[in-house]
């Protein structure tokens, strides 16, 4: 595999790859440096994943994290969104940080689970993660009840009250 573009971080593992990347503050119109940022990871997450996919002879999840560094406005959202609906390659998501500052938004709707750690030829510092303890509920949760359905109904339900909030 070639070197990873600057930047960008990289999980794997048997059935799935996730590729994240910032759009950087310094962007003058986020609408047009979105488009270009989803053309450029296109092509370097179609490599990777025909690599592996080839090594393996399995089909592999792509999914590609943009980060953006503050909330969009609605105008932008609606570029968002026909970016997150575009399936050639891989599949997309746009999250930015939480108004306090605790995680990302929107992260819940990214639905590969499990990656283990990031590939070694990744230069950036790692960094620690960890689930909030709401996380590790539903988590918990989900895999007494055995698939996503159930665990919906006991939400709807009230029997995660403390997970949702």
């Amino acid at each position: 595999m070639s070197d990873l573009n600057k930047g960008v971080f990289v999980m794997h593992n048997k059935y799935a790859l996730a590729a994240c990347c910032i759009l950087p503050d310094s962007v003058n119109n986020i609408e047009v440096s979105l488009q270009s940022m989803k053309e450029d990871m296109h092509n370097f997450v179609r490599s990777i994943l025909s690599s592996l996919e080839s090594q393996r002879g399995l089909i592999v999840d792509g999914y590609l994290l943009i980060i953006l560094s503050k909330e969009p406005n609605s105008d932008i959202r609606e570029v968002i969104q026909e970016l997150e609906q575009d399936t050639k390659v891989c599949r997309k998501h746009v999250l930015w940080p939480s108004s306090d500052g605790s995680g990302l938004e929107r992260a819940q709707y990214v639905t590969v689970l499990s990656l283990p750690k990031p590939l070694s030829s990744v230069s950036q510092p790692m960094s620690s993660f960890s689930l909030s303890t709401n996380a590790e509920k539903l988590l918990l949760e989900y895999k007494k009840q055995g698939n996503l359905d159930r665990l919906m109904d006991s939400i709807k339900n009230g029997v995660l009250r403390d997970a949702d909030r």
